[in-house]
């Protein structure tokens, strides 16, 4: 007697039905198993984007130069800021994407309707390149701006809504130390704050020739003093040969020996990015091998329910080899009930995984990245689950001997 297909299906769905408990703890450890594989698998896609980005972002090729007010600078000559020299001959160097100079302080900016506390910043045309900033609306400023000491101004979106609520900035007035400025433009928000905790998008920024001459004065030992410098690589890759090139151009500029203790800092922090990017590619990794055991302890669970279900239908077996059934057939029906429930377990897992996955993307503000080879991934890890835990159980229910099993209560 062979068991046709029709009945392999119904007699499979019919043991899932009539035994619904065990039934769901057999399922129990793949659902948590193929959910897992698809939330790592979806996470990990997720993960591996933002690392990317990270990585080829401007922030991730900057380094930033400041003099030292501490060691060699304290004890021999006061603080001395770099010049307007110094920055042309770092923007001229090989592999700089963007170079840009500084000047900044803290001012209270008056408009019409507000006043309020601002970063105002000095600076040059190539200050938004090197800060990665875009304009909303307006124009930027320009070499004619700067060349003009123009008294014209490009407001943050921070600044703007307070001084300006409810109001296009562009083309309106602010005093600075009771200076008129007019602003020209606006730049895009970024959002969030900078690593001195300050908000990203309070600023004015102006002319550094007119900052120069009309706010924050000169410096008695540099004459067209930059106080910072912030230099963009094009790519990471160059960063540690623009700062040996950067450390032998302020040596000549500041008179420095090549033994001497430089009194300037360079902060590059590409390696603590790339370093983070190979501990989030460690999580990944410890997040696919807990998948992977998850779906493992599921496989063991379907053994051994699997296992127990032989045992519980041992007569039922031997009947079904009395009435002609073959080897095969015992095989492929107790085959195909793992199957069918290995199936479930993976559509359930499925969902479980996307409306797991969601929330823990919420918790991170990620955005997950689904692909249908992760789906497809982690479904067929449900049907390969049952495959393996199910044979072995089959193998031994077709090799039941009829008069024996007959025999068992």
């Amino acid at each position: 007697m062979r068991i046709p297909g029709l009945s392999l299906i119904t007699s499979a769905l019919a043991s899932f039905i009539e035994r619904p408990f065990r039934s769901l703890l057999t399922m129990l450890g793949i659902v948590c198993g193929v959910a897992s594989v698809f939330i790592s698998i979806s996470l990990g896609e997720a993960s591996k984007e933002e690392i990317r980005k990270n990585l080829d972002s401007v922030s991730a090729r900057t380094m930033t130069i400041f003099p030292n007010w501490s060691g060699r600078s304290s004890r021999q000559r006061p603080w001395r800021p770099f010049t307007e020299n110094d920055l042309l001959e770092i923007q001229s160097l090989n592999g700089v994407y963007a170079a840009t100079g500084s000047l900044d302080s803290q001012y209270t900016v008056v408009s019409e309707a507000s006043d309020w506390n601002a970063d105002v910043r000095g600076i040059d045309t190539s200050y938004l390149k090197a800060s990665d900033l875009k304009m909303e609306r307006g124009v930027e400023i320009s070499d004619v701006d700067i060349t003009n000491s123009a008294a014209v101004a490009v407001i943050g979106a921070s600044a703007a809504r307070t001084l300006f609520p409810n109001q296009d900035p562009v083309g309106q007035r602010v005093k600075i130390q009771n200076i008129p400025f007019r602003i020209i433009g606006l730049t895009q928000e970024k959002g969030g704050e900078n690593w001195r905790g300050r908000d990203e998008d309070n600023f004015i920024l102006i002319p550094r020739t007119t900052g120069r001459a009309r706010l924050f004065g000169d410096n008695r030992l540099a004459r067209q003093q930059v106080r910072g410098v912030t230099i963009v690589g094009e790519t990471q890759d160059v960063l540690k040969t623009i700062e040996k090139d950067v450390d032998l151009i302020l040596r000549r500029s500041r008179g420095l020996a090549a033994d001497d203790p430089p009194d300037y800092r360079i902060f590059n922090f590409s390696a603590n990015r790339q370093n983070r990017a190979k501990a989030d590619q460690t999580i990944d990794f410890m997040f696919k091998l807990f998948a992977a055991v998850a779906l493992v302890v599921g496989g063991v669970g379907v053994i051994n329910i699997m296992l127990a279900t032989v045992t519980e239908r041992t007569r039922e077996i031997g009947l079904q080899k009395a009435l002609g059934a073959r080897r095969s057939d015992i095989l492929s029906l107790f085959l195909f009930e793992a199957i069918i429930i290995a199936l479930i377990s993976g559509v359930i897992g499925l969902i479980v995984g996307y409306y797991a996955a969601e929330y823990l993307a919420s918790t991170q503000d990620m955005k997950v990245k689904y692909t249908r080879i992760g789906a497809g991934l982690a479904f067929l890890s449900s049907f390969v689950t049952g495959v393996i835990a199910g044979f072995i159980p089959a193998w031994n229910a077709s090799r039941l001997d009829p008069v024996e099993a007959l025999r068992n209560e």
